[in-house]
């Protein structure tokens, strides 16, 4: 019985986590993750985080996610110029950047910055980072279906220890 809720439980995690990463794919959440790459942004969020950024909704102060010149950045948001172009800065960097979005160009705030994330998130949008998780998956399910079948305890195997009288055959201590 604990081994049917135990798989039973593992096929639900596994379930809500595809449900979530179709989610994510097709664009049913307000959010979208990116991987950050440098450390402009210092310790606050370093190299290989990923970032989780809610879609339109930031404030003055908060660290955004914004396109430019066809690259994802993440800064944070330090003022606002009186044509409406945003100024942004990296927490590592001494001054400004030299660039100036537009709120147009802006994704949205961070809401969660998970370390090491965006080196995992990097390495299965390659198709050889995915296909590498996908089949130690498959052997690691090898693995398990043939341990089970060694496993003495398990049904259809026979109680018999070698060596000895096999069920239903006359005990020869008792003759």
């Amino acid at each position: 019985m604990f081994k049917l809720v135990k798989t039973a439980l593992m096929a639900l995690v596994a379930l809500a986590l595809l449900t979530v990463m179709i989610l994510f794919s097709a664009g049913a959440l307000p959010y979208k993750l990116y991987a950050v790459r440098t450390g402009s942004m210092g310790s606050t969020i370093p190299p290989r985080s990923a970032v989780l950024v809610r879609q339109d909704q930031y404030k003055l102060g908060q660290v955004i996610s914004f396109r430019e010149s066809g690259s994802v950045v993440t800064h944070r948001f330090v003022a606002e110029d009186a044509d409406g172009t945003i100024v942004t800065k990296g927490d590592a960097n001494v001054t400004d950047d030299a660039w100036h979005p537009t709120r147009a160009s802006v994704i949205g705030g961070v809401v969660a910055a998970p370390r090491m994330v965006g080196y995992w998130l990097v390495y299965l949008r390659n198709p050889v980072g995915l296909l590498s998780i996908l089949l130690a998956a498959l052997c690691i399910v090898q693995i398990w279906v043939i341990a089970g079948r060694a496993d003495p305890a398990s049904p259809g195997q026979s109680d018999v220890v070698p060596g000895s009288a096999s069920p239903g055959s006359p005990d020869p201590v008792a003759a």
